[in-house]
């Protein structure tokens, strides 16, 4: 039986699947090859629900999953039933595709001191947590964003934006994360977290943003 998990807004199957189903609040239905499935509903760690509507291929017929553990079968000949689990057996029988669900995505802000690429002392401590998070992930994909205050041009802000997430980009690789899974971006002083006037100096706005999924 191919076995669909709907969690996070995340969907993994068992087997080779066809089809697909969709996710998140009033979304239109989604199509499912005729065959023998099952689809389940997990909450997401902060224990909110999502929603999904399940529909057998050339049926008119549909079921909602908008609580925990809600599930649909779908057998051979196409017909639905829905079924429900627990958590407890929700782990028992999904537990090596839990364990293999993606890590959630993750945000980080290092902070910069003026005019340069040096991060204040906090930031150093915080780009540990930045390393820990990535080296968790088997195939994570990292975007690396910089951004200046608004002291000075735009051309030099743009420089010392690149500048700055170059750095970070360097200082992740020197420990052994893949520069093939890093994208870099500057943003210059475009994008301010704390919008000023021209010319203010804003230490939240000179930083880098680093995204991890």
């Amino acid at each position: 039986m191919k076995r669909v998990l709907v969690a996070s807004a995340v969907i993994l199957a068992m087997g080779m699947m066809a089809g697909c189903a969709q996710h998140g609040s009033q979304q239109p239905a989604a199509k499912r090859a005729v065959g023998n499935e099952l689809i389940v509903l997990l909450p997401k760690p902060n224990g909110s629900i999502g929603g999904v509507i399940v529909r057998s291929g050339g049926s008119s017929s549909k079921i909602l999953l908008n609580q925990a553990y809600a599930g649909a079968r779908i057998d051979s000949r196409g017909i639905m039933q829905p079924v429900r689990y627990d958590a407890d057996r929700a782990t028992r029988e999904f537990s090596s595709v839990i364990a293999n669900l993606p890590g959630r995505p993750a945000s980080f802000l290092l902070y910069f001191h003026e005019g340069n690429d040096e991060m204040t002392p906090d930031s150093e401590r915080e780009f540990g947590r930045v390393f820990t998070e990535i080296s968790a992930r088997a195939y994570p994909e990292i975007s690396v964003i910089g951004h200046t205050d608004a002291v000075g041009n735009t051309q030099s802000n743009d420089q010392l934006s690149r500048q700055r997430a170059q750095r970070v980009r360097d200082d992740l690789v020197q420990r052994g994360i893949s520069a093939d899974r890093i994208e870099v971006y500057s943003r210059g002083k475009r994008e301010p977290l704390v919008p000023t006037s021209a010319g203010v100096s804003e230490p939240r706005n000179r930083r880098v943003e680093i995204n991890v999924r």
